[in-house]
This record gives structure tokens, C-alpha cells and sequence, in this order.
């Protein structure tokens, strides 16, 4: 195999692997083609489980800003877009990275999104895309994305839509009055107005027929009774005030059960109380009923006090697996941690860990942007056969 070969076969190997290696190897490298594997990064999300771990769309869009093939990957872009049939999350990374395109005033491919939004979709996922287009023109975009669900529910009329789309825009932009703007436009669009009727039907049938998989009478009632657990669309866009409902809920739960389950919302979200209330769920004996400690040291990635700090040293000098408490460090690190985590480096050779390490030490620094708390980040890029660095973070190698 030709040196190329394997410079390739190790980019492709690294761009699955979403890690920072595949951006430092077209730079090295710019007389290597590695177009026709970037396009696969295009096509295909490549992650573990993409629901969960989001589109990689920077990811990708930084590799082709320095690709001498870019006019190729665009078209590979807009190919991928218009014909994506298969997979949700391949078509949710298509539409976020187009989104990049038309952001940097790329109006062709802004309106290759507006195209393919509500056009062959995949069963299931008529919202894939409704997010990009509010990003890109606000309440004009959320004209457009209610309108196109008026025409498709004109031809539709047993589909159903709730009204998830305007609660997230209207927690986005708070000095916009959204639903007095939709009820106004609705006036004169025939379209607009069948897609908030639609709307208010939904919700009256979820109050006349409640199922207990789907419908719930609020936050609460939806984080403890949903089966197997809370939807990861509807936890990760909670507004203010269903996490504070939240908060409170947990702060007077006394069930096992429902603490575990309350306390995971805040792996996402900061918990707006006293923090030691999360301390002292964290502080508990482990035992393997349920996962309120677990989900308790999550939750302490958000929040900062010196008595969490001092929990979390304590525990990562101690107990034999440390990097259950290093991402607590994310909020509460402090000059001359660095040391500390030079020496976990040292000490872990499972490439499981390893990869767990980069993932939290990119976290770290993400919020910690300081040249020693960098530096066990460059060790342990160096120590891995290929570099596991997340997108923000994955080219601390190159930057000064």
C-alpha cells in the first residue's frame, strides 16, 4: 500500500471516528485528493448513535473549508440533500450543513433547503429541517415552515402537528410575540391558518384521549411516566419554565425512581437551586437499584462551588476509576489542575478510556481556554493512535 493509500485509509479512519486527525491530515497533506472520502462524511452522520450525539456538520464544514475540492463537495452537498431517503440523522447532518453553506450567503443552497423541507420525507421525520430554516430567517422562516405544514396538511388532513416548533422559537426569541405574529399572518394565509387549526385540534384530542406512550398532562408527568423514558428531542428542548418545574419537583421528590429520572434532565441543563441539593444526591452510597448518583455527578458538570470542586478532588485522587468525576471539572477547574490531569494520562492505556478522556478533557478546555489547561489535551492527542477530539476542540495541535 502506497503512502497515499494509507494517508487516506487513516483520514477516513479518523473522519468516522469524527476526530480531529482527518482536518489535520488535508492540511498536511494538500497535493492527497480526499474529496470522494470527505463526500462520505457528507453523506453519512458516521456516529455512534446520531440521535443522541447531534449532526457533525462543523465538523465536516471546517474539513472542506480547506479542501482544494470544494466546488465538488458542494455538489456532493446538494446531491445528498435533495435524495437523503433512508436515515433520519444522515438528512438532519445534510440540513445543518447546508445551513453553514447558506449562512456564508450561499443562496443556492439556502433554497436547496427550503426545497427539500416537507419534500420526500422520511416517515416520521416531517420536522427534519424546520430548525435550520428559523436559524436562518427567524419569523419569516417560521412563516415559511407553517405555511409549507398548511399545504401539506391540506393534503394530508389526518396528520397531526403540535406546537413544539413555535414553543422552541418562541424560547429563542423571547421579544417576539410569536403566536400573536402567526395569528395575525394566519389572517391572510389560508395555509397558516390549517396549521394552527390543525394544532389546536391535536391538542384537544390529546386532552379528550390521552394515551399514556404520547400524551402527558405536563413536564413532570411526561419525565415520570414516559416509557422507557423521556423522549431525547423533547428533553433537549425543555423552556425555562418546564426546568424549573423540574427543579422544583426533584427538590420535594422522595420515590427513588422519580429522583433518577428528574436528575437526568439536568445532565443538559443547569439546575437552578442550591447546588448542594445535587452534591449531597451525588455524595450518596452507589448502589446498582438505580442511578441517582450517576445521574447526580452528571448533573454537577453545571454547576460551580468550591464544595463541589472539593468533591470531585477528593474523589478523582481517590476512588479506583476517576473519570466518573473528571467533567465536574468542566465548571470548577482551577490553575494547576493541569497537573492532575497529566497523571491520569499517564496511568490510562485502555483505548474505551482513553477515548472517554478526550471527549471530557476537550470539555474542559472548551470552557477553560488556558495554555496549561491545553497542554494534557496535546499529551494525550499524541498518545492516541488517532486523535479522539471533539469538533470545537480537535485542532489544538495547530492553534497557539
Amino acid at each position: 500500500m502506497t503512502d497515499t493509500a494509507n494517508i487516506k485509509r487513516q483520514f477516513l479512519n479518523s473522519l468516522k471516528r469524527g476526530t480531529g486527525e482527518a482536518y489535520l491530515l488535508v492540511r498536511e497533506n494538500p497535493k492527497i485528493d480526499f474529496s470522494n472520502h470527505t463526500i462520505k462524511g457528507v453523506l453519512n452522520i458516521y456516529a455512534y448513535d446520531g440521535q443522541s450525539e447531534g449532526d457533525r456538520a462543523k465538523y465536516i464544514f471546517d474539513i472542506i473549508s480547506i479542501s482544494n475540492h470544494q466546488d465538488k463537495i458542494r455538489k456532493a452537498v446538494l446531491q445528498g440533500l435533495a435524495t437523503e431517503q433512508d436515515d433520519t440523522w444522515n438528512l438532519t447532518h445534510l440540513f445543518a450543513l447546508a445551513k453553514l453553506y447558506a449562512q456564508q450567503n450561499d443562496t443556492e443552497v439556502k433554497q436547496a433547503i427550503y426545497d427539500r423541507f416537507l419534500n420526500n420525507t422520511i416517515e416520521g421525520s416531517d420536522w427534519v429541517g424546520a430548525y435550520e430554516i428559523l436559524e436562518l430567517d427567524g419569523l419569516n422562516g417560521l412563516f415559511y415552515v407553517a405555511e409549507k405544514f398548511g399545504k401539506h396538511i391540506e393534503q394530508n388532513p389526518d396528520d397531526w402537528q403540535d406546537d413544539w416548533i413555535i414553543k422552541r422559537f418562541q424560547e429563542e426569541n423571547k421579544k417576539i410575540k410569536v403566536s400573536e405574529e402567526l395569528k395575525k399572518k394566519a389572517e391572510t394565509n389560508k395555509f397558516i391558518h390549517i396549521y394552527l387549526d390543525n394544532i389546536k385540534r391535536t391538542k384537544a384530542s390529546q386532552g379528550n384521549h390521552r394515551t399514556k406512550s404520547t400524551k402527558y398532562k405536563d413536564i413532570i408527568d411526561e419525565v415520570l411516566n414516559s416509557k422507557p423514558f423521556i423522549s431525547f428531542r423533547k428533553k433537549r428542548n425543555l423552556t425555562d419554565e418546564e426546568i424549573n418545574q423540574v427543579a422544583k419537583q426533584l427538590i420535594d421528590e422522595t420515590n427513588k425512581s422519580n429522583i433518577e429520572k428528574l436528575l437526568d434532565i439536568f445532565d443538559f441543563y443547569k439546575f437552578p437551586y442550591d447546588s448542594q441539593i445535587i452534591l449531597d444526591l451525588a455524595k450518596q452510597k452507589r448502589t446498582s437499584n438505580n442511578r441517582i448518583v450517576e445521574n447526580a455527578i452528571d448533573a454537577l458538570k453545571q454547576l460551580t462551588s468550591k464544595e463541589i470542586r472539593n468533591f470531585a478532588m477528593d474523589k478523582i485522587q481517590t476512588v479506583k476509576n476517576p473519570i466518573d468525576y473528571l467533567e465536574i471539572l468542566v465548571s470548577n477547574y482551577k490553575s494547576g489542575d493541569y497537573k492532575l490531569l497529566f497523571e491520569i494520562v499517564n496511568k490510562t492505556n485502555n483505548e474505551h478510556k482513553i477515548e472517554q478522556l478526550a471527549g471530557i478533557y476537550s470539555n474542559i478546555y472548551k470552557v477553560n481556554k488556558t495554555k496549561e489547561c491545553k497542554e494534557p489535551l496535546e499529551i494525550l492527542y499524541n498518545k492516541m493512535n488517532c486523535a479522539t477530539v471533539p469538533e470545537d476542540n480537535c485542532y489544538v495541535k495547530q492553534k497557539g
